[in-house]
């Protein structure tokens, strides 16, 4: 993680390393717990985002090359260590790239607080434009996730979601129906042609629904009839990051990127 956000999010936020093992429901979580998960996922879900599409962008996509403006929208962004990540690619493999205009969604105030102050410290280091709109929202079930018309105009080129569908599994929100695949079919219809659609998620099992997330991952893509077009192997890839308050910190998740033709 970059120095100046190392410096930022511990010096100047107050975050706090605090890791914890159990199922997370975050939306639910006060300031203090906030800090404590920004300073403890936050540089995960970064090192996870920039790991992963720079991985992407340097292989085979390149559908972004000539566009000066990109948009963006985050399913459950928290804090936002994916969108800053990205961000840092995105602005090393386009040159010709000029604006990101992003929509972070979460149902935790504390998080998107956090995050415009991150995102206003970040126009300082990067050289694009960045447009951030904070859209407060919560989804108790499946019949919700119509009301993100409301918030959510037009399409979008890139749309993320890092570990936040563990939390409708783990509090039961969409029943005991498969909350990837109506999640993928709702933000599948909100891409961009060529548009890219990447879950990421932890890959514990899950006390709830007795069930392996990267297995609900999988199935719930297949229902929504998706289409994979990039995946780590196996059912969890390892990322290491390295801050002033832990080194090497390590993260297992399961990613799988979604292309819009």
């Amino acid at each position: 993680m970059p120095k100046w956000l190392d410096d930022y999010i511990f010096n100047e936020l107050g975050a706090k390393y605090c890791r914890s093992n159990a199922d997370m429901t975050v939306i639910d979580w006060d300031k203090s717990d906030m800090l404590n998960y920004l300073g403890t996922y936050f540089p995960r879900s970064y090192a996870e985002a920039y790991c992963i599409f720079n991985h992407c962008f340097g292989t085979y996509y390149n559908f972004f090359s000539d566009q000066e403006e990109i948009s963006i929208l985050d399913f459950g962004s928290g804090t936002g260590g994916e969108i800053i990540g990205l961000a840092t690619v995105l602005s090393e493999r386009f040159p010709h790239l000029k604006k990101l205009k992003i929509i972070p969604l979460d149902g935790n105030g504390f998080a998107l607080h956090l995050f415009d102050c991150i995102l206003s410290e970040t126009r300082k280091h990067i050289s694009i434009g960045l447009e951030g709109i904070s859209s407060p929202i919560h989804i108790e079930d499946f019949y919700d996730l119509n009301i993100l018309d409301r918030v959510i105009y037009g399409e979008y080129d890139i749309i993320i979601s890092f570990k936040a569908i563990c939390e409708f599994v783990t509090k039961q929100q969409f029943e005991k129906q498969n909350a990837y695949e109506h999640i993928v079919k709702f933000l599948m219809t909100k891409l961009s042609k060529y548009g890219l659609l990447l879950l990421v998620d932890v890959t514990t099992y899950n006390n709830t629904t007795n069930e392996w997330l990267p297995m609900m991952l999988d199935q719930g893509i297949v229902n929504a009839n998706a289409k994979i077009v990039e995946r780590n192997l196996g059912y969890n890839q390892t990322f290491q990051v390295t801050h002033s308050h832990k080194a090497y910190d390590v993260s297992k998740v399961a990613w799988r990127l979604m292309l819009n033709k």
